[in-house]
């Protein structure tokens, strides 16, 4: 891996490593256009509802949906953030250039107070990244 891709990776499952130190998320994850995991997983004792196999398709699913997403781009502008809430589990896609964030949380969590929190989150983390290399 090159040092850009290794300094993109760490920053990455810095920013998910933040996000589950949020009280009630269960799991953050970056997922590629193609649906692969990139980086992140579930908080330290949490038990996923379903097995590797359901989460890979689930995956794969949410980044067509935001691929779709992107359709209407011109006309509403960029995609940010959508919410679905559950019975069992709330969540949260925030777009982050060409990757999606993937947030589930506890069913009764604000999830448009937490999409805000972690907006902040990825804001700080590339205003940290454009100091690095203003500094190089």
């Amino acid at each position: 891996m090159s040092i850009l891709k290794e300094e993109i990776h760490s920053s990455m499952q810095g920013l998910c490593d933040n996000v589950l130190e949020l009280e009630n998320v269960r799991f953050a994850g970056l997922i590629s256009n193609f649906g692969n995991l990139y980086v992140g997983g579930f908080k330290d004792g949490v038990t996923p509802y379903e097995n590797d196999e359901v989460r890979r398709s689930m995956y794969m699913k949410f980044a067509l949906e935001s691929n779709f997403r992107r359709d209407f781009d011109d006309s509403f502008g960029a995609f940010k953030y959508s919410t679905i809430q559950r019975e069992k589990v709330s969540i949260l896609t925030i777009n982050i250039c060409n990757y999606l964030l993937l947030v589930f949380a506890e069913p009764d969590v604000d999830l448009h107070a937490l999409a805000g929190r972690i907006q902040s989150m990825i804001d700080e983390n590339e205003s940290d990244d454009h100091k690095k290399q203003n500094l190089d």
